[in-house]
C-alpha cells in the first residue's frame, strides 16, 4: 500500500484541496472541475506507464499481469460498491484504464526495440511505482464517485470528449480507446448509499445544501456560510474525511437524495411525514413552525389564517418546499405568487409587491433583524415541526450522525451555535 502522506496528497489533489473551516471558504462543487480532476488522474496513471514498461522490459517480463490486474479490478469494484457506485460500471471504468495502460506499454516497448526512442530509467516496480499507482487509484475512486453522483458529464460533455481524445493523443493511443474510456465514464452511476467504511476510504462526505436558507446555509458571493455548513465540517472531521458541498433545491431535494447525489442533506430541512417515508433523519436540531412575516406597518392584519386567506391579500412563497405546500393548503382565496429566489423574496414584501410570506420562525427572526421594515406577526407559529439532517433510508451513516449530534443537542451546544449563526448572518 502507498505511504499515507502520498495518499493524503493525492486525495488533496483529486478533491481540489481540503476545505478547512477558517482557512479556506466553503463552496459548492463544480461539475467541470470534477471532470477535470478525474481526467487529470487518468493521465497521471498513464504517465507512470513508461517506468512500468521499462522495469518489465529490462527484466523480460510480459506486459500483461493477469493476476495483478484481476486483484486491482476486484478491489476497485468492491471499493466503488462501498461508495454506492454501480459495481459493473465501476469495474468497466477500471478495465479501460488497464487496457490503455497495456496498450501504452506495448507501444513504448515496440519503440525501444526498434530504436525509435530511448528507454527511460525506472524506479522499483514493487516498492515505488505500484504504491504510487495505488495512491492514484485511491484518489481516482473519490473522483469517480463524485462524477457518478453528480451526473456532471452531461453539462460538460463536449469539452470532456475533446479532453479525452487529447489525453490519448498525447500518449499515442488510438481514438477508439478514447471513445471507450469516454463511454466508461458516462456509464458511471450511483446505485445506493455509501457505507461508512467506503466514505472513510474515499475520504469524502457529500452534503446537499440549497444555500438559500440562512442561518442554516447561505451562498454569499460564492462562499457558503451558516450553522449547518459549520456542523457538517465538524462532523466530517470526526470521521476523518473532507466535505464536498452539492447544490440542490427545495423542489429537487428528495429526488437528488434518491439519486445518490449526496450522503446527507442539511440546511434547515423540515421533517415531514412525506419525507420520512422516503428518507431517514438525524436528531432534531430545532423545533420550529410556520410563521407569517409582513411589513411592520401591516403586522396587525396577518395574525390569523383567516386574516391571510382573503381575496386581495398577496401571499408570496418560495417554490418546492414546505412553505409552498402550507400556503397552497391554507390560502386558496388569497393571491399566491411563487417567487424563485429565496434570498431576495423578502425584498418583494418590503417594496410593496407582496403582502405576506409564510416561513419558519427562525427565518422570520433573522429577516426581521436584517430588514428593519419586516416583522413577524405572531408570537406562536401556526404549526410545530423539527429541523434535522436528512439521509438515504437505511444508510449506515444515520447511526453515526445520531451518535455525534445527540450529545451536542442535549448539552445546548447546537442551540448556542444557532444563536451565534443568527448574529453572524444579520
Amino acid at each position: 500500500m502507498p505511504p499515507l502522506r502520498f495518499i493524503a496528497a493525492l486525495i488533496f489533489f483529486a478533491c481540489g484541496g481540503f476545505v478547512v473551516r477558517g482557512a479556506e471558504p466553503a463552496r459548492f462543487s463544480e461539475p467541470a472541475r470534477e471532470i477535470g480532476t478525474l481526467l487529470s488522474l487518468m493521465e497521471r496513471r498513464l504517465a507512470l506507464m513508461p517506468e512500468v514498461a521499462a522495469w518489465k522490459f529490462t527484466r523480460g517480463q510480459a506486459v500483461a499481469d493477469e493476476r495483478r490486474e484481476r486483484e486491482v479490478l476486484d478491489h476497485w469494484e468492491a471499493s466503488a460498491g462501498a461508495l454506492g457506485v454501480e459495481r459493473r460500471a465501476a469495474r468497466k471504468f477500471m478495465e479501460e484504464q488497464i487496457l490503455a495502460a497495456r496498450a501504452l506499454q506495448e507501444l513504448l516497448i515496440s519503440d525501444w526495440r526498434s530504436g525509435r526512442s530511448a528507454m527511460p530509467p525506472a524506479r522499483d516496480l514493487q516498492q515505488e511505482i505500484r504504491p504510487e499507482l495505488d495512491g492514484v487509484g485511491l484518489a481516482m475512486l473519490a473522483a469517480v464517485r463524485e462524477v457518478a453522483a453528480d451526473g456532471a458529464i452531461s453539462s460538460v460533455s463536449p469539452h470532456f470528449e475533446e479532453s479525452m481524445r487529447a489525453i490519448c493523443g498525447r500518449h499515442g493511443l488510438p481514438g477508439e480507446m478514447a471513445a471507450r474510456m469516454s463511454a466508461a465514464i458516462t456509464g458511471l452511476r450511483v446505485s445506493g448509499a455509501a457505507t461508512l467504511a467506503g466514505l472513510r476510504q474515499a475520504g469524502v462526505l457529500c452534503v446537499g445544501l440549497t444555500g438559500d436558507y440562512a442561518p442554516f446555509s447561505e451562498d454569499r458571493g460564492g462562499e457558503l456560510l451558516g450553522l449547518d455548513v459549520e456542523l457538517v465540517h465538524d462532523f466530517a472531521a470526526s470521521l476523518g474525511v473532507r466535505v464536498r458541498f452539492v447544490r440542490t433545491s427545495w423542489s429537487h431535494l428528495m429526488n437528488d437524495l434518491a439519486a445518490g447525489r449526496f450522503d446527507l442533506a442539511a440546511g434547515g430541512i423540515s421533517v415531514t411525514p412525506e419525507r420520512r417515508a422516503r428518507a431517514d433523519f438525524g436528531p432534531p436540531l430545532l423545533r420550529d413552525g410556520k410563521t407569517p412575516v409582513a411589513r411592520c406597518a401591516d403586522r396587525g392584519r396577518f395574525v390569523t389564517l383567516e386574516g391571510i386567506n382573503l381575496p386581495g391579500v398577496r401571499v408570496i412563497v418560495n417554490p418546492g418546499g414546505t412553505n409552498e405546500r402550507f400556503a397552497r393548503e391554507n390560502f386558496p382565496r388569497a393571491s399566491l405568487r411563487v417567487f424563485p429566489d429565496n434570498r431576495t423574496i423578502f425584498t418583494e414584501i418590503l417594496e410593496g409587491r407582496a403582502d405576506v410570506m409564510i416561513t419558519d420562525g427562525i427565518e422570520v427572526k433573522l429577516q426581521s433583524l436584517r430588514h428593519a421594515g419586516l416583522c413577524g406577526t405572531r408570537a406562536e407559529p401556526f404549526t410545530v415541526s423539527e429541523k434535522a439532517w436528512m439521509l438515504p433510508p437505511g444508510a449506515e451513516l444515520t447511526a453515526e450522525v445520531a451518535k455525534w449530534l445527540r450529545p451536542r443537542v442535549a448539552s445546548g451546544e447546537i442551540a448556542r451555535r444557532l444563536e451565534s449563526a443568527i448574529d453572524r448572518a444579520r
